[in-house]
């Protein structure tokens, strides 16, 4: 796997405005990611975990443009996004696709499957109607899907196939990196096992980098070599798969995988529970945002956010006590 980083994304950030009354006065802001940073290597997979809201989705769609960031800079293969006119910015979105949660909203229901994949080869790709349906026969292989198949609709699919349509679609243009938006959640464990699989050998052929969004840590421990842990719009720990889940540092992280069971019942170890909700991201706490549910809390995590420190080889926490 090549060190060298082809996606980095510094001090993203993404805020909503509040809009009320007649005139939609802004009265507020939620702040969905706040100063996030990463950096995903060429044929590398990086997981990103967390509990449901804390922006995960809302980095993966900010990363490939779906949503405009507020602040910061998503540099690809070196280009700072934001500085691209939409010409350039339409041919480097080729290398950049995103598989969705839900394959079957992701998907119109009005088009046969072979023109669903097909729809980006036919807007970035001069291709005549044989050579596009020949493309989309050799994706379809690929997924494991049916020729025969091309010609039904979404609803005559089941839940798993919908979802290789997705991948498909995503790999019809040789990207280079695929963003994964929670891709297994809506399908069953069995299902999910097919799918995973099949995006990790899609990987190995192809050498595609891969951003995985989940909230599953199984999930996310079986398909990362590097992890990252967000709370409330911030990027709480980053570091190899195998130093995370047996050394975590923060914690945050420490209390996520406690909550994960354990199948032997004579196996006790000491967790850590969280208790209380997470906090609004329209009124978060000041400092650390973890600090309201940490067993470990301070005066300085009160008072002052601490920053992504290496404390380790390639593991960084913000924390204050470690």
């Amino acid at each position: 796997m090549n060190t060298t980083p082809i996606l980095e994304i510094t001090n993203l950030e993404k805020h909503f405005p509040i809009k009320t009354g007649l005139f939609n006065r802004v009265s507020g802001q939620v702040f969905a990611v706040d100063g996030v940073s990463l950096s995903l290597n060429k044929g590398e997979t990086l997981g990103l975990v967390g509990e449901s809201g804390c922006g995960k989705s809302t980095v993966a769609r900010t990363i490939v443009q779906l949503l405009k960031p507020t602040g910061g800079c998503v540099k690809l293969m070196g280009r700072d996004l934001a500085e691209l006119s939409s010409s350039e910015l339409k041919k480097v979105r080729q290398k950049i696709q995103i598989i969705f949660q839900d394959p079957f909203s992701s998907l119109d229901p009005r088009m046969k499957a072979k023109d669903i994949v097909g729809e980006l080869l036919m807007v970035h790709r001069s291709l005549s109607r044989i050579e596009l349906d020949r493309t989309v026969g050799d994706l379809f292989e690929k997924v494991g899907l049916l020729s025969d198949q091309m010609e039904n609709y979404p609803h005559e699919f089941s839940g798993g196939q919908r979802q290789r349509l997705g991948i498909a679609r995503a790999l019809s243009l040789n990207p280079e990196i695929i963003i994964c938006d929670e891709p297994v959640s809506a399908l069953d464990v069995s299902i999910q096992a097919q799918i995973i699989n099949l995006l990790m050998n899609l990987q190995e052929e192809f050498d595609i980098s891969l951003i995985f969004v989940s909230h599953d840590l199984a999930v996310v421990k079986h398909i990362s070599h590097r992890v990252a842990v967000m709370y409330l719009g911030r990027i709480v720990e980053t570091a190899e798969k195998s130093q995370l889940f047996d050394k975590p540092g923060h914690p945050y992280t420490q209390s996520l995988l406690d909550a994960v069971p354990i199948a032997d019942p004579s196996k006790r170890r000491k967790r850590h529970i969280l208790e209380g909700d997470v906090p609004s991201p329209i009124d978060r706490p000041t400092g650390c945002h973890f600090h309201l549910r940490c067993p470990k809390a301070s005066q300085a995590c009160r008072e002052i956010a601490p920053q992504l420190e290496e404390k380790s080889d390639g593991h960084l926490i913000a924390c204050h006590n470690l």
